[in-house]
């Protein structure tokens, strides 16, 4: 541009002029950082996921990955199953619990049908064997809703055998193969994003949070064009600053339409007048 001028004051040709206002004004549609009015903050931040839009994929049981049913870009629901794990020993220690929750059931079943009986020969029974078989009917009854619980303990065990996805979005990325055996709580394997709804993360100084609140408007423009993105509004202001930079951190918040705008991108950020 600077090359064009020269040349321009040089030979005063009228061509070399035409061509640098055309130059100018092309150039006027990119650039966002044109002079900003008074009273009003603008800065640049990042493009960041809400906390309740991202979702963790990690194993809970210790065993091999059996199958794989999504991988990096894929769109899925809430509810949608993305990786199995091998579930043999569970599933046989389900049939245990039925098995032993049934044999709570006729254990129960008999001893109230011998407590109904009692009564009917009462004089024939001994006051303490009565107490005594009400006492068993009670404990057989009781010894059938724990093992109703642990069956029902061991089916939702065996509900992390599937790792499912917790919210609507797109697998990020994704590092889990066939057979892989991971420590819960030691590794993640992957991630989900929601997009729909970002948060521009922002740092004002002291002196410009002054004129920043809850609820208050901003205009998002992408780095390098002038035209608005989207108008979004402020749901956090740090209540602390940082102890060498002495910023502080706020949050826009923006629908994100056709999720253009991507997790880290800088953006700029215009506070309008409060």
């Amino acid at each position: 541009m600077k090359a064009l001028v020269a040349a321009a004051r040089h030979s005063g040709t009228a061509h070399v002029c035409s061509t640098l206002l055309v130059l100018a004004s092309a150039t006027s549609l990119v650039i966002a950082d044109e002079p900003v009015s008074p009273g009003v903050i603008e800065v640049t931040g990042p493009v960041q996921c809400i906390g309740a839009r991202k979702c963790t994929i990690a194993p809970v049981p210790l065993h091999p990955v059996t199958e794989v049913r999504v991988q990096p870009g894929s769109r899925v629901r809430k509810g949608q199953v993305l990786v199995k794990i091998d579930d043999d020993e569970q599933q046989a220690e389900v049939r245990a619990k039925k098995a032993a929750l049934e044999t709570a059931q006729l254990a129960s079943q008999e001893a109230r049908r011998h407590l109904a009986s009692v009564p009917k020969a009462l004089y024939a029974v001994p006051e303490e064997n009565y107490y005594d078989v009400r006492f068993h009917a009670e404990k057989t009854e009781r010894d059938e809703r724990a093992a109703n619980a642990a069956l029902e303990a061991a089916k939702a065990e065996l509900e992390h055998y599937e790792i499912r996805a917790q919210i609507d979005g797109v697998v990020s990325w994704l590092d889990v193969n066939l057979g892989m055996v991971s420590r819960p709580g030691t590794i993640v394997w992957g991630e989900i994003l929601d997009l729909r709804e970002v948060d521009v993360r922002c740092e004002l100084t002291l002196k410009q949070l002054d004129e920043v609140n809850i609820g208050q408007t901003a205009e998002v423009r992408r780095k390098g064009h002038y035209d608005l993105f989207g108008t979004g509004r402020v749901v956090f202001v740090g209540i602390g600053a940082h102890a060498k930079t002495e910023l502080v951190p706020v949050c826009v918040r923006l629908a994100n339409s056709g999720e253009s705008l991507r997790c880290g991108e800088p953006v700029h950020v215009r506070f309008a007048d409060n």
